[in-house]
């Protein structure tokens, strides 16, 4: 008897979905040798697709992380700060580059990095590492000068173009818990700036309501700097926003990363995340 196959049987298997993909930012805090060394398995392990690094210098250990990157064909865009004691951001990605729609700077230009991947689309990418302050009127003016030049440049984004802004701005907003009386109203001001400019806090819009902290103090406080912003084009391709705490419990940066993946296509294909990455 001739059998005939059914058409389940007969039909190709469904492809599937590309995963996700996965972006990252991570204050190294211009690591030494030995620390740079024990950073790159732990980046590694994690298989992004584009990292964001802040705190960066023109020393030993932050040119071995980034010479591994590039030693293994990665793009890697780091401006060199411009004196042993600053720091600057590198954005690193393994993604094909398309040309830019978008162009922008500020003064500290060492402090900001955009590039444009091709995601199946094109994307636009921020990297940003705001200076930090005490009281002195110097590096107030410092910080407030680039808040201000990075809000300009913001308001000047395509609106037709997806958008992902990443990096440590080191400011919280204005209804952050607990609350800090030493943080002022511009400080403030700029971290409103991104929403006006259009750009979605991700880790907000997946957990509403929910108080992250991204660095502990030495008493125990903890402060939200660190952040990925989206695109309103992005906002129904967002998947995933975490802070992965692990690389502060080994001893591999004083802050946590922030991961987030938005998906290629409308089929969610997220990657599992190792329960201890996201212990707090």
């Amino acid at each position: 008897m001739l059998r005939i196959a059914s058409a389940d049987r007969c039909s190709p298997p469904t492809a599937a979905p590309a995963p996700p993909i996965r972006l990252l930012t991570l204050n190294i805090s211009g690591p030494s040798i030995d620390r740079a060394s024990r950073l790159m398995p732990a980046l590694d392990d994690l298989d992004v697709d584009l990292l964001v690094l802040t705190e960066t210098r023109d020393n030993s250990g932050t040119r071995i992380i980034l010479d591994s990157y590039r030693d293994r064909g990665y793009t890697v865009e780091a401006p060199t700060p411009p004196t042993t004691g600053e720091r600057g951001v590198a954005v690193v990605h393994r993604l094909p580059v398309e040309g830019s729609r978008f162009v922008g700077s500020v003064g500290l230009a060492h402090r900001l990095v955009t590039t444009r991947v091709d995601c199946g689309q094109p994307l636009t990418l921020i990297g940003v590492y705001v200076p930090s302050r005490d009281a002195s009127t110097t590096k107030i003016l410092r910080k407030q000068t680039f808040l201000s030049e990075l809000a300009t440049l913001l308001q000047g984004l395509p609106e037709d173009e997806d958008v992902v802004l990443l990096g440590d701005l080191n400011i919280v907003s204005r209804n952050h818990v607990p609350r800090y009386p030493a943080f002022r109203a511009w400080e403030y001001d700029g971290l409103e700036a991104i929403a006006a400019a259009g750009l979605i806090d991700a880790f907000e819009r997946l957990n509403p309501g929910v108080q992250a902290h991204s660095w502990i103090g030495r008493k125990g406080a903890g402060y939200r700097y660190d952040y990925g912003f989206v695109s309103d084009r992005l906002v129904d391709r967002l998947s995933t926003c975490n802070y992965l705490h692990q690389f502060r419990h080994a001893g591999l940066s004083d802050h946590a990363a922030v991961v987030v993946e938005i998906d290629r296509s409308d089929v969610p294909a997220s990657r599992s995340w190792p329960a201890e990455l996201k212990s707090a």
